[in-house]
C-alpha cells in the first residue's frame, strides 16, 4: 500500500502550534512553545475496505491528546474492524494500531454515533477530514439524529 502524498500547505495554525512550519516538507518535527513535541503525521482513511481519502495532522495537538497511533475501529457487537486510520510518521515509519470500540453502522452504541470515526479525542479530526469522509460523517450523524428524534 502506498502512503497518500501530503497537501502542499497545512491548515491555519492552532493556538498550541504557533511555531508550526507552513508545510510538512519544511521540517519533520519541532518543539512547541509549551515544550510539546510536534510532528506531521499523514495517512489514509478506510471504511469497510473502501478508501475515503488522505488524512494529515500534527501529532502534538493537545485536542487530539497527542495521538501518535493508527486506529482500528472495532465493533464490540459483531467483531468487525469496520474502519481504519492508517497513519505514518513524518519519517515514513508506519504507526502502530490502537483498537477502539465503536459499533459499526449495523449496531447500536450507547456512547457514540455507530460507524462514526469521530469519537473521544478523535472528534478533533473533523476539520482535517477529506471531503468524502466529511460527507459520510455528516450523513451518518444526520441519520442518527433523525433516528433519535423519533
Amino acid at each position: 500500500m502506498t502512503t497518500p502524498t501530503a497537501p502542499s500547505a497545512m491548515a491555519p495554525a492552532r493556538a498550541d502550534t504557533k511555531a508550526a512550519p507552513a508545510t510538512p516538507a519544511a521540517v519533520a518535527a519541532w518543539i512547541g512553545q509549551d515544550g510539546t513535541y510536534h510532528e506531521f503525521y499523514s495517512g489514509a482513511i478506510f471504511i469497510g475496505g473502501e478508501y475515503f481519502g488522505p488524512l494529515q495532522y500534527d501529532s502534538g495537538r493537545a485536542d487530539l491528546r497527542w495521538n501518535r497511533n493508527s486506529t482500528a475501529y472495532f465493533c464490540p457487537n459483531c467483531g468487525d474492524i469496520w474502519g481504519r486510520l492508517v497513519m505514518h510518521e513524518a519519517s515514513g515509519r508506519p504507526c502502530e494500531f490502537e483498537a477502539v470500540g465503536v459499533s459499526c453502522e449495523s449496531h447500536g452504541d450507547r456512547w457514540n454515533v455507530p460507524g462514526s470515526l469521530l469519537m473521544g479525542p478523535r472528534e478533533a479530526l473533523l476539520a482535517d477530514l477529506p471531503p468524502l469522509a466529511l460527507r459520510r460523517e455528516f450523513l451518518l450523524h444526520l441519520a442518527h439524529a433523525e433516528k433519535e428524534l423519533k
